[in-house]
Order: C-alpha cells, then structure tokens, then sequence
C-alpha cells in the first residue's frame, strides 16, 4: 500500500487470510479468548449450512494492522481467527488419526502436512525456522502454541490450575473435534475430510478484510465498525484506544493495572461500571456514545494514568455497593443494612451518586444511603417510577456533589425532592400494591419486618436473620369453606395483597395450615409478632383485607421516610 491510501478494504476467505503465508500476532493489551459453546455451536451451524449449498457466510470484518514483512497486528478479529484455526487443527487431527489407523497412510501423512502448512504453520525458507501463523497474547499463546498447536494435552491436575481462557481453548478444540468426529462418522477416506476443510471452511467462510497502516487509522476504523454495530465492546475500544495513549516503556506498568480492575469488576459487568463512573462525574450519556465521550476528555498519558487509577479504586467500592456482604462494610451495621436494601429493591441507577458520595461525603454517607433507600422503595417498589428520570435527576445530583455544590445530605435531599413519592401518593399506592410471593419473598419478608419494627417499637427483628415465616391469611390455595367470604375471582385479586400478609413463627405456621380464618386468630393471638397478634376483625374479607392494607400504609408512611425532605 502507498502512503496516499492508508486503508485497504476487500472480501476474503478464510483461505486467503490463513493460507497465504502471512503472520498474525494479537497484540499484548488485547482480551483473551473468550469464545464459549454457544458461540461455536453457532459457527458449527453456519458451516454445515453452507457445507448443504452453495452459499457463503459472512464471518464480519477483520481489521488488520501491517507491521511489515507479511506480520499484521490483529486490531479486531482474534476470536474468529484463533477459532477457524482450531477448527482446521482439528480437522488435521481427524486425517492424521486415519494415518495412524493404517488407511492411507503416506496420503494422509502428506495431507496432514500440507493442511499443517496451509493452516497452522511453515517454515521460513530463508532459515528454515518453524513459525506459526498466529501469535496470541501475553496470557494464551504460550498454551496456544505447545498444547494447542502441537497437541499436547496436560493432565487434570494442570488443567484445573489453567486460566479460563486457555481451557476454553482447549475445549473449543474438543467441541470441534467431536462435532466432526460425528458429522464424518464412518468415513474412513482423508481425501473427503481433506475437502470439507479446503471447500467448505477454508473458501465459503468471507471475511471483509480492513489493513491499516498505522495505529491511528485503526482506532477510527475501530470506532466506524462499532458506530455501525459490528460487535465491538465498548471495553475493546477503550482498551485499544487507551493503550494506545502510552509508550512502550508504559504499557508494562498499565496492562496489569488495566486487567486488575476487569477482573475486580468482571468482564461482563464492565461495560455498565465503567458507564456508572463516568456519569457519576460526567453528564448524562447513553452506552452507546460512552467510547466517544470517554475518548474526548482522555487524550494523553497524564489523563490515562488518572483514569485508570480512578477505575481501579472505584472498582473495589462498585463491586461493595453490589454487595451487602463485603469486607468494606465490616463493623457498620446502619451502611450495610442499606446496602441490603438496595440489593433487595435491585435498583441500579442511583449507583453513580453512591460511587462520588463515597468519596465526596464519605464521613456522611450512611445518611446518603437512607436517602437514596427510602427514595428508591418509596418511588420504585410502591410507586413505579420511570427509571430514564431516575438517572437524569440522580446525574444532575451527582455532578454537583463532584463540583463541590453539594456538601451535606439536606442539600442532596433538595436536589433529589422530585423523586420522592408525597405521603399522599405513597399511601394511596401501598394501599392497593400486590406483591406474589414466589417472585419477591425476601421483599415481602423485608417489609413485614420492618413493619412489624415500626409497630412494636421494642425489639428490632432482622429479617435476614430472624426465622419466621410469611402467612397468607386467606390462603393461596384456599379451602371451599373461604369461598362464603371471597368469589374465585376476588380470591386471586386478594391473596397477594400486603393487607393478607402476616408475621408468623414457623412452627405455628406449618400447624395452622390452611385453617379458617376463626382458627387462625386463636393462633395469631399467641404469636410474639405485633403485626400477627393484633389481628382483630370479625371476619376476614376484602373489605378486611383493604382496611388492614390502608393502616399498615399508614404505618408504611412513617417507616420510608427521610427528615430532610
């Protein structure tokens, strides 16, 4: 390629990427493999599809970048290259275990050779050398190139000892070897399998095939290819483009750093904290425009080196704000029981507030929490709130806390007023609200609890801890003599309400049954819980049921509540 045309775009098959003596290297920073069964169960599909027809299949753009001499740095593509090229050592395995059967034997061994050098590796002409054709990085290549390519397995007790990445690599190689033990199961001539791997994978597998020249031009065709939805993460381009802000003498300090903070978030989870953190400082952007946002305010060393020094001491309080059980909340009881809250309520989008809070607010960050807890049951358990203005108004708040604007919780409580549901609308919605118990019991659990805290004003129960039971008043499944009191339809309208839940202790419970309500009463009247043993209608109805919902929304309204609002 000229200087004037720093972009070389064609279609190609595997054939011409893999066959052509040219060099692949992944480079250092890239992510390890990560292709799992389903994904390979999707390719095996594809080929065995077009194994039926005529047809090709489109594998995606690769993105190359040319290092001289026929070398080419894998910008995008790793996974797709790494695995056609387990998927052609296994079918060499295939062809190379006829040859040892005794069928064909100096055919075979001279297939196995060729499709070695086609696929796998060849030696340099000049110094007879053995190389590969594909380098991995830092973490897989080792592996790669002695258990893999040479097929040498290691034994269980290395195998468990492995990183993930290299047994999957291992057991990407198994999953195809099968799959083409079974697809050719009885056919004994080399010559077929020889041409399922040179027609089929090797010509009907396209690629649009992207070589750049220089690290610039990567990166932009990085970020076009991901603008258009060409399954690039945001954490690859991040990882691409920061790295590239480094030097060489740099890059030894920033990649552990840099695989310290993924593997304290997890590489799945990334994506949403390294989102969460930029907008607890940063306005408002959707996920899909985060690469860019990130990319215009990061754009040297310096503000790299920041940047990841924040991720990773923000990564350690991301993971503890997920988790009530964390070291970090070690010794505060009043924190953690927020923090199980917000487990609980599985509320996501005050998470930037809580991240600048800490680190802003630290020594009044219990107060925050309660904050944000009551709001967050008040507004998106009982009240249903639209998570989209949860967001807006929390990014506002969490701006000002970063800007220094908001230094105590009466200000942030100001700031965030619109979200808090009034009294009126908190109890008219508790009133009526349902709640099924197979799919939410550890919040009904939570919330008789706290009831029952508010309304006996004396021992404090954990829910978590403490062993009793939920009862269903009018139970769920019913018995006949129910139906005087509650139609079938009203029955199903009812069961779930709170206003039919109570506190019970287990063993009363399991006694009890599905009892009539007259029963019931007698029992409930021993019970040690407040909630139970002031059950005191005439009868146990709808009418029952709505009242008792509206007192204990009362009692609700007193409970979710903060003095600042």
């Amino acid at each position: 390629m000229e200087n004037s045309n720093l972009l070389d775009t064609k279609t190609v098959s595997s054939n011409e990427v893999l066959g052509n003596g040219k060099k692949y290297i992944v480079p250092i920073y890239q992510r390890d493999y990560s292709w799992k069964e389903d994904t390979w169960e999707d390719l095996w599909s594809d080929i065995l599809l077009v194994s039926s027809s005529e047809i090709v299949h489109d594998m995606g753009a690769i993105v190359l970048q040319s290092k001289g001499n026929d070398t080419y740095a894998i910008i995008d593509g790793q996974q797709r290259l790494t695995t056609i090229t387990i998927i052609a050592l296994a079918f060499i395995q295939k062809i190379k275990h006829l040859s040892e059967e005794g069928i064909e034997r100096e055919a075979n061994e001279e297939r196995v050779r060729l499709l070695n050098t086609k696929f796998v590796g060849d030696k340099d002409p000049s110094s007879l050398t053995y190389f590969s054709k594909l380098t991995l990085n830092e973490n897989n290549d080792a592996f790669f190139q002695r258990n893999i390519l040479l097929l040498k397995r290691p034994d269980s007790i290395v195998f468990k000892k492995l990183k993930d990445s290299n047994k999957l690599l291992l057991k990407a190689y198994d999953f195809f070897y099968n799959k083409i033990e079974q697809y050719f199961l009885g056919e004994k001539r080399g010559e077929q399998i020889a041409k399922f791997l040179n027609v089929i994978v090797a010509k009907r597998l396209m690629f649009i095939q992207i070589i750049v020249e220089n690290e610039l031009r990567a990166y932009t065709v990085f970020e076009t290819l991901n603008s258009r939805g060409v399954g690039l993460t945001v954490t690859d381009l991040l990882k691409n483009y920061l790295f590239s802000l480094a030097s060489n003498i740099d890059l030894p300090r920033i990649r552990p750093q840099w695989d310290r903070i993924v593997d304290t978030i997890g590489l799945d989870n990334f994506p949403i904290f390294l989102r969460h953190y930029w907008i607890s400082r940063s306005k408002l952007v959707r996920q899909e425009y985060l690469y860019k946002s990130i990319r215009a305010k990061i754009q040297n060393a310096d503000d790299l080196f920041y940047l990841l020094d924040e991720l990773e001491k923000n990564a350690v309080l991301y993971v503890a704000l997920n988790n009530s059980s964390d070291e970090l909340w070690r010794g505060n009881k009043e924190v953690k029981k927020h923090i199980v809250e917000l487990e609980i309520f599985q509320v996501k989008q005050c998470l930037p507030l809580l991240l600048i809070a800490y680190e802003k607010l630290h020594d009044l960050f219990d107060k925050v929490l309660r904050i944000i807890t009551v709001i967050s049951f008040r507004t998106t358990i009982i009240g249903g709130y639209h998570s989209g203005r949860l967001e807006e108004v929390y990014n506002r708040a969490s701006i000002k806390i970063a800007n220094g604007e908001i230094i105590n919780p009466q200000q942030l409580a100001e700031e965030i007023k619109e979200l808090y549901l009034s009294d009126t609308d908190f109890k008219n919605d508790f009133s009526t609200i349902s709640l099924n118990t197979r799919r939410n019991k550890k919040l009904i659990r939570y919330i008789l609890f706290e009831l029952e805290n508010q309304i006996s004003g004396g021992t404090l129960y954990d829910f978590e801890e403490n062993s009793a039971t939920i009862e269903h008043i009018l139970p769920e499944n019913a018995a006949t003599e129910w139906e005087q009191h509650f139609s079938k339809n009203v029955i199903e309208n009812y069961v779930f309400r709170i206003g039919n839940y109570t506190l019970l202790e287990a063993n009363k419970n399991r006694n009890i049954g599905n009892e009539s309500y007259a029963d019931k009463v007698k029992v409930f009247k021993t019970s040690s819980f407040a909630l139970t043993n002031q059950i005191d209608y005439p009868e146990w109805n709808a009418n029952s049921i709505d009242k008792r919902q509206s007192d204990l929304a009362k009692v609700a309204t007193s409970v979710w509540r903060t003095p600042y609002i």
